[in-house]
């Protein structure tokens, strides 16, 4: 029932504006000539681990078929997808409802039967989100899911989810059970779509084979690739000698089937895990949308925090200061010379017993800068951006030091730390780190992007005056928590003003601002 291959089961939105469902093999070729706008039914934090399903299933298809380019059309395509499948009659692996004793997408036969199984009702209750008390996405209210509803919960929860709780384990492809699985990559910029994305990655996929191969030897060539195709009784792991490197994986015993007129879904648990990694591999899978964190001697697939992509840390993962880029994420062979890119980061953040937020932000890479990607000699721009980064870094101290004389009304006698006047002034100053975040990369390929010293130069001193004035609007905005008496808060203000302005020109008179006699502290 439900069969992926043959039935329109996935909705889209065309850049048309109207609405067309697709099999998967026609879902294909529309991809291919990007004229999907959209998925309706696909959850925002569902993005990645949809995309990576199509690219990774749609490689695979193509290499096992022996196939250096993807088919041109559905036919094709439902030829490739089936190839994946040789011993299974009916198409029953891609089937969203089969039998428990057969595979069906995404599920492993459960030779054993139904027993033991809970009933999970809608298809958000089988999605990877915790949504504690109903406090932001409410839980459990999709009754009347639609095949596609099931079908993209699916994909998140095998492909994306973490540990939670006894029996309950995640995917392989994360550091430990509280990690995530972010997605980074590259994709033709705008006008270029949904489908651009997705064929720019699959084919870059079919490219690298080899190279993956020879860096992640622990895996086999025709390895084991569609995870749900081995039976599982919950006690067994696969070691991963036995995997493609593509390997798409499942982390739960789930079935979904056919109740009461409607699609619901049957889930157990299971007393290890589906994919026997070690701990000590650190999430090393190989996954081509994870970047390696590799400062402090010890290798490790990324984790993203509640903090999401910061500038901070995003600039030390594009330039490979204590990271190593993921293989998508790179600009190389096959992608086209010359022209822009969109950078594309995505991630789940995880906690214990909850979600810390999704994270996603794209940034247009220009032509200057995609070509300095593509040689590999990142160091240039990994210098402008650290020389920015601590720059920044000294505009917040000058807003610091007007904030906090501002809040100690104005005093002879300043005071570094001081708690109260700290903690008063730390909303103001996440509020600066905000703004600085908001353009600071759009505003460093700019700079990369201009030709000779000298405009670069007087770009980079647009910038700070840019920093200061939006630092000084915070300062003047905090003005309504300083004193209320009209002389104090005067005589606090003037001093705030003369402590910012007097930092911000001490740390940049040479060579942005040439020196200024009025613009001496008070």
């Amino acid at each position: 029932m439900y069969n992926l291959i043959t039935d329109p089961l996935v909705r889209t939105s065309g850049r048309d504006g109207c609405v067309y469902c697709f099999s998967l093999p026609e879902l294909y070729v529309q991809l291919a000539s990007d004229t999907i706008a959209s998925f309706p039914a696909l959850r925002p934090h569902q993005r990645h681990p949809w995309h990576a399903l199509l690219c990774q299933l749609g490689a695979l298809a193509c290499l096992r078929s022996g196939l250096a380019t993807p088919p041109a059309d559905a036919e094709g395509w439902g030829t490739a997808l089936r190839a994946l499948t040789p011993d299974v009659p009916n198409d029953e692996p891609w089937m969203l409802v089969t039998p428990p004793e057969r595979p069906a997408f995404l599920q492993a036969a459960a030779l054993g039967g139904l027993k033991g199984f809970r009933l999970l009702a809608t298809a958000d209750a089988l999605d990877v989100l915790v949504t504690a008390n109903n406090h932001d996405v409410k839980s459990a209210r999709m009754l009347d899911g639609e095949p596609d509803d099931w079908l993209f919960a699916l994909v998140a929860l095998q492909t994306s989810e973490g540990y939670f709780g006894a029996h309950n384990y995640g995917v392989s492809r994360m550091n430990g059970g509280l990690a995530n699985r972010p997605g980074f990559s590259v994709a033709p910029a705008p006008p270029g779509g949904v489908g651009a994305h997705v064929m720019r990655d699959l084919c870059r996929l079919i490219a690298m084979r080899e190279d993956i191969l020879e860096k992640h030897s622990i895996f086999a060539e025709d390895g084991l690739a569609l995870v749900w195709l081995e039976p599982w009784d919950g006690a067994s792991s696969l070691p991963a000698q036995e995997l493609d490197p593509y390997y798409i994986e499942i982390c739960r015993r789930i079935r979904l089937v056919w109740r009461d007129g409607r699609l619901t879904a049957m889930a157990a648990g299971s007393k290890a895990a589906r994919i026997a990694f070690g701990k000590e591999m650190n999430g090393l899978t190989g996954d081509p949308w994870t970047p390696i964190e590799t400062k402090d001697g010890t290798a490790k697939a990324l984790t993203i925090d509640a903090r999401g992509f910061s500038y901070e840390r995003l600039s030390k993962i594009l330039f490979e200061k204590g990271f190593e880029q993921a293989p998508l994420q790179k600009i190389g062979a096959g992608d086209p010379l010359d022209c822009s890119y969109l950078l594309i980061c995505r991630a789940l953040a995880r906690g214990k017993g909850k979600t810390e937020g999704l994270h996603e932000r794209r940034l247009i890479i220009p032509p200057r800068v995609a070509g300095i990607y593509r040689s590999g000699d990142l160091e240039p721009l990994a210098m402008t951006s650290q020389q920015r980064i601590d720059q920044a870094g000294l505009v917040r101290k000058a807003l610091r030091f007007g904030l906090m004389t501002l809040f100690q009304n104005g005093p002879k006698d300043f005071k570094q730390r001081d708690p109260s006047s700290e903690h008063r002034a730390a909303a103001f100053l996440d509020a600066f780190e905000a703004d600085v975040d908001r353009d600071f990369f759009e505003r460093l390929f700019s700079e990369i992007e201009a030709e000779g010293e000298a405009a670069r130069r007087e770009i980079r001193a647009a910038w700070l005056a840019d920093l200061r004035e939006r630092a000084f609007a915070i300062l003047k905005n905090s003005e309504t928590g300083s004193p209320s008496s009209t002389v104090r808060r005067y005589r606090a203000w003037v001093r705030a003003e003369g402590a910012f302005l007097g930092n911000f020109y001490k740390d940049f008179c040479d060579p942005y601002f040439p020196k200024d006699p009025s613009h001496v502290a008070a």
